[in-house]
């Protein structure tokens, strides 16, 4: 039998204080959701998400280097252990990493040629990545994107 709605789905047996609170605890199930959607899409890369969002922000300058601090300021989940992340992609070829010449406590990142082909190969609007958003229709997906950006100026 499917979930009709969230209080069922998280099996709550009282009703939510109010919809503010119901709508925050929605974001954060399907936050959780979404996440594992995508972490079982991209185990068959051999990549957890982190690793993946590292990728992500170096396709968006490639072939271009940037400097940890900026993949450190873009990464969507923050994580004290980027520099572990970023050698681990780097034994595995997916990135560079280089020492900038005036100033050796500084590095560059940037995206490998294999690294590259990875990125461009996860498509995760493909049938690989079922997302739950995939439930929604055209037009019920801009007015949840409108949603989210309201949201987010408050944060702006």
């Amino acid at each position: 039998m499917p979930v009709t709605n969230l209080e069922n789905f998280i099996k709550l047996s009282v009703p939510f204080v109010n919809e503010y609170y119901k709508g925050v605890v929605g974001i954060i199930v399907l936050e959780n959701l979404i996440f594992q959607d995508l972490e079982n899409h991209l185990k068959q890369f051999k990549l957890t998400y982190p690793q993946f969002n590292i990728l992500r922000i170096l396709k968006g300058q490639y072939p271009n280097a940037v400097e940890l601090s900026t993949i450190k300021e873009r990464l969507i989940y923050k994580h004290s252990d980027v520099s572990r992340l970023i050698d681990r992609l780097v034994r595995l070829q997916w990135i560079e990493k280089k020492t900038i010449e005036n100033n050796k406590r500084k590095l560059t990142i940037s995206l490998s040629e294999l690294g590259y082909e990875l990125i461009n190969s996860i498509d995760i609007s493909h049938d690989g990545f079922k997302s739950l958003a995939s439930n929604l229709s055209f037009e019920e997906m801009q007015q949840f994107n409108f949603l989210v950006d309201k949201i987010l100026e408050k944060k702006a």
